[in-house]
């Protein structure tokens, strides 16, 4: 208690907040279109679904156990999927925690410092995160004691070194952002963050790819004093923590656990001396400064002809809205679309949750060039994987985006969709999957076709490779559809919901995409003519889109709220 006063730290205030985002973590979230009794008394099942996926997780981990490998290699294994998980799930969910727009509204005018508001933040996505390492490491800290060279103290190591991952991933993160509140300003802040969880998502998911080329190096060195490239690696860090604790102690593990430990300490000195103190100032800022600007200021508006370009944005308008009444007939689809569209581009809560997804869609490729493997599938069979998987990632991130466009703040707005009168559930589905094809599809698969075409220097082949995808996408699209009422911005998010469904939309295409990706494979090899394999793809298609549609019974009107399943 001392220790928490002397850092700025209430306790009472902090057990009080900390106590309050427990609850709303595992509580089940409303849907302000179900008005039950009992709305608030379910779990969060998306947060006990994730668990049980990180425990499968962990299982891929444990199974390097059965190999020949060594005790630093199985640490290191370890502590690398411990850290990618972790700090992705931080990534993924701590913009909705650290930029709450509606927090001020309840404890802005309490007296709760910056600092303790903040500590208390800190600790409710830290314990978030050491669930998920939990569930990660159960499995893998009791295989690793049949390690070679280890022993039963690893029982005991391990979980220290992954508690300490944990908390590394979280206080990087958050003082990161933290960071970003006192150095860039408002007007920009809100698209910046958004951007920057991508890059930080990138960062991540290539940083992963070291991991198994430093394995390789480590394996085929036999001098000690040759492994000094971990002391780059973070997750080496943690490793070295465990064979500290286990008694396995020269100079390689004594550094990376040094480094450990002073990590940690920098970054936390960092977070309560740049970031807590002014952390509850910046929120209110968010929430009610009103005076950023957005595109032109007045003055720069006042500086152009008001007849300038007049005709220009007249003409274009009309083009729009015609090829909207041509591809949209239904109104309803058209305000559904108008609604979702402006939402994608312009709040920054979707955005910070839907941006990091993009970063699938050129992961695979990223590893491809940095592997050697990213050739012409055309020209060069040898490596298709990475092309391939590249653009197989187009139909998962838009079904991810329809995800995360279920989920907003301005959930209690959702009346509006009992008021209107929509004739068909139907109506709104189109619209909301249009927009994510519109918005997200089109958008990643011009940014493959481009980034193919320039490494290639072939647009027909690049086009070729990606056309497939672009067809499928609207029918697995609709799989996230089958027996739900999916209505956008009609529920209230929670911690994990989004990573638990992307993991969920995942899995369930996964067997079919691999499917598909191997008959592609077939196809450019030349054992199927390639055009037969894209009529194969359009038939396939169509069949799954108007039977999914079929069985999704979307084809019907609203039901009362007290029936709605969504």
């Amino acid at each position: 208690m001392i220790f928490l006063q002397r850092l700025g730290i209430n306790s009472q205030h902090l057990k009080a907040l900390l106590v309050v985002y427990l609850k709303q973590d595992f509580r089940g979230g409303k849907s302000f279109l179900q008005t039950s009794a009992k709305e608030y008394a379910t779990s969060n099942l998306a947060l006990l679904s994730m668990l049980g996926m990180y425990v499968f997780v962990g299982s891929t981990t444990a199974i390097f156990a059965l190999t020949r490998i060594d005790l630093f290699l199985y640490s290191l294994v370890a502590s690398s999927v411990t850290l990618f998980i972790v700090a992705l799930a931080v990534v993924a969910e701590s913009g909705n925690i650290i930029f709450n727009e509606t927090e001020p509204d309840i404890i802005g005018h309490l007296p709760v410092n910056s600092r303790t508001v903040f500590a208390a933040k800190v600790l409710n996505i830290f314990l978030f995160t050491l669930l998920l390492a939990a569930a990660a490491n159960i499995l893998p800290t009791i295989a690793g004691v049949f390690v070679t060279g280890s022993n039963a103290l690893f029982l005991i190591a391990h979980p220290v070194s992954a508690i300490l991952s944990a908390l590394f991933a979280t206080m990087l993160v958050l003082t990161s952002y933290g960071l970003l509140m006192r150095y860039i300003d408002k007007e920009r802040f809100n698209n910046f963050i958004a951007y920057a969880q991508t890059g930080f998502s990138m960062f991540l998911i290539l940083g992963y790819q070291l991991m198994p080329r430093l394995v390789e190096k480590y394996q085929l060195e036999a001098n000690p004093a040759s492994h000094k490239y971990f002391l780059f690696f973070p997750s080496a860090w943690f490793s070295g923590v465990t064979l500290v604790i286990m008694g396995k102690v020269d100079w390689l593990s004594l550094a990376l656990a040094s480094l450990a430990l002073i990590s940690l300490v920098i970054i936390s000195v960092v977070a309560l001396r740049k970031v807590a103190a002014g952390y509850s100032t910046f929120a209110a800022q968010l929430a009610f400064d009103t005076t950023a600007r957005i595109g032109k200021s007045k003055n720069d508006r006042a500086t152009v002809p008001p007849t300038a370009g007049r005709e220009n944005r007249t003409s274009r308008a009309s083009l729009i809205e015609t090829l909207k009444v041509f591809f949209l007939r239904s109104s309803v689809e058209r305000a559904v679309f108008d609604l979702v569209g402006i939402y994608l581009k312009r709040d920054r809560e979707i955005k910070v949750r839907l941006y990091p997804s993009f970063s699938y869609l050129i992961m695979f490729p990223l590893i491809g060039i940095f592997t050697g493997g990213l050739a012409d599938p055309f020209v060069d069979q040898d490596f298709v994987f990475n092309t391939i998987i590249g653009a197989a990632m187009i139909p998962f991130v838009a079904s991810v985006a329809a995800e995360a466009i279920l989920f907003s703040e301005h959930y209690q707005a959702s009346y509006i969709f009992r008021a209107a009168p929509v004739a068909s559930l139907s109506d709104i589905h189109r619209g909301l999957r249009k927009a994510t094809q519109v918005y997200v599809a089109l958008p990643g698969a011009l940014i493959l076709l481009l980034l193919y075409t320039v490494l290639w220097q072939n647009l027909f082949h690049a086009f070729l490779v990606i056309a497939p995808w672009l067809i499928l996408t609207p029918a697995l699209m609709m799989f996230p559809f089958i027996g739900r009422e999916f209505l956008p911005l009609s529920r209230k998010y929670q911690k994990g919901q989004q990573s638990a469904r992307t993991m969920f939309i995942f899995f369930l295409s996964f067997f079919f995409i691999t499917i598909v990706s191997a008959v592609q494979n077939f196809s450019i090899q030349g054992i199927i003519p390639y055009w037969l394999f894209l009529t194969g793809v359009l038939a396939v298609s169509s069949i799954l889109y108007f039977t999914i549609r079929k069985l999704s019974g979307e084809v019907r009107p609203l039901l009362p709220s007290a029936t709605a399943n969504d």
